[in-house]
């Protein structure tokens, strides 16, 4: 009976489990820009792609102001551009895709693709009758104009900015949205 004391407390304990790997990669920051002055930052939701959301002044004859708008869908087919600028030239009416003002550049080796089309904007009021399909209800908006710009980075996925509202007012504000999409990092 002594001997089995003796051995029961002469075993070694098992060995601890190791602690998980930690990944020693790096976090990859997100995209950043620098803003203008005049541009008032809004509140935008912690989760989904909306990243900022920026009131532009109005112009002078302008009755409303502009938005701006930075979304990112991570590195998914979320972030496909065409698709993306496809939705944007649904929300006008017609084709204005077709007509659509094209350029492209890079930004700090980062490719950027920029789009702009003008017309009568139409805004959603309630949900989408289906799949693709508009919402029953909208409200329209005559004289309107977007700008938009995807910045494709090699590690973060495409982040989009585009900035839409009463013609005059984005039309005032485009060097300023130039600035912007020039500052990312």
């Amino acid at each position: 009976m002594m001997a089995l004391l003796v051995s029961a407390c002469s075993r070694t304990p098992a060995e601890p489990e190791p602690p998980p790997a930690v990944s020693s990669a790096p976090a990859v920051a997100p995209l950043a820009w620098d803003v203008p002055g005049s541009w008032a930052a809004l509140d935008v939701p912690r989760a989904g792609p909306s990243k900022a959301v920026y009131k532009v002044p109005r112009a002078a004859n302008d009755k409303e102001d502009a938005e701006v708008q930075v979304l990112s869908f991570g590195l998914g087919n979320k972030g496909d551009v065409d698709a993306r600028f496809r939705e944007w030239f649904a929300q006008f009416d017609g084709d204005v895709g077709s007509k659509a003002r094209r350029a492209s550049f890079e930004v700090r080796g980062m490719r950027v693709e920029l789009v702009e089309v003008a017309g009568t904007y139409k805004i959603a009021l309630g949900p989408q009758a289906g799949a693709g399909k508009r919402s029953p209800v909208e409200m329209v908006k005559d004289h309107y104009r977007l700008i938009g710009a995807a910045v494709t980075t090699p590690d973060r996925g495409s982040w989009f900015f585009r900035i839409v509202g009463p013609d005059e007012t984005v039309q005032s504000a485009r060097s300023a949205f130039r600035s912007v999409i020039d500052s990312v990092r």
